[in-house]
């Protein structure tokens, strides 16, 4: 959920963004042992909760929050924290709790959420639990203020193919990506990025090659534009585009 306050150490307003957990999300009930009964161990939160602390399967962690939203989240002392996106340093839970708790439930009634659907894994975390007054619909990336703008063919190292959307929200003023598979299956959905670098040097971390870029729109004046903006700054980013 993306929060806008001013940092209690610089003072200058920066954007971060807070993890909501919601009712699918499993938890476990039981400690696990070699003779735990797995089905039993764990069971659906069955409400919306702010994540105050994450910890543990740093991997997992690093994998999917790290290397997609830069300069939103840091892992000190085997924790996940906020930082600021200017001085760095780090942002207690209670200083984006309300901002991140009360958007959520604001855009939640308006039905104007999207879930991420991350397949995050703990083996310590802290939440506070919403007192409800909100709903989120199981749905694409496709918000009021987002427009898609690219469709790029895109072949991964090993041959496999498949696409990415980019999309642009004005109202946000951030760009957001959707990888999909051959079989147009969601893999990755990328947001809260500031520019196009942000997207080029993410999907240099992914490796994936992109093939073709058609506009999502041919006769959009934005989509040309968007085309023009996206191929400079793969080409800033050391790609290079075959004749």
């Amino acid at each position: 959920m993306p929060v806008s306050i001013d940092c209690p150490h610089c003072g200058v307003e920066t954007r971060t963004a807070g993890i909501v957990a919601g009712p699918s999300s499993l938890v476990s009930i039981a400690g696990l042992s070699a003779e735990s009964d797995v089905k039993q161990a764990w069971t659906r939160f069955g409400a919306f909760a702010f994540v105050e602390s994450l910890g543990g399967r740093t991997d997992n962690i690093e994998r999917f929050l790290l290397g997609r939203f830069h300069n939103t989240f840091s892992f000190r002392n085997d924790q996940l924290v906020q930082v600021c996106e200017h001085c760095e340093e780090s942002l207690a839970p209670k200083v984006i709790r309300s901002g991140v708790m009360n958007g959520f439930v604001r855009l939640g009634q308006r039905r104007l959420l999207v879930n991420e659907r991350l397949l995050l894994f703990s083996s310590a975390v802290s939440l506070t639990e919403f007192s409800g007054g909100t709903s989120i619909e199981e749905c694409d990336l496709r918000l009021p203020d987002y427009a898609m703008m690219l469709i790029c063919d895109t072949e991964t190292q090993s041959g496999e193919t498949g696409t990415l959307e980019l999309w642009h929200s004005v109202a946000r003023n951030d760009y957001a990506f959707v990888v999909k598979g051959q079989e147009g299956h969601e893999l990755l959905r990328d947001g809260l990025n500031d520019d196009l670098m942000e997207v080029t040097a993410t999907i240099g971390t992914l490796g994936l090659v992109l093939t073709q870029l058609h506009l999502a729109q041919p006769s959009s004046p934005y989509c040309g534009l968007a085309r023009d903006l996206f191929l400079e700054a793969l080409e800033h980013a050391g790609y290079q585009q075959q004749i």
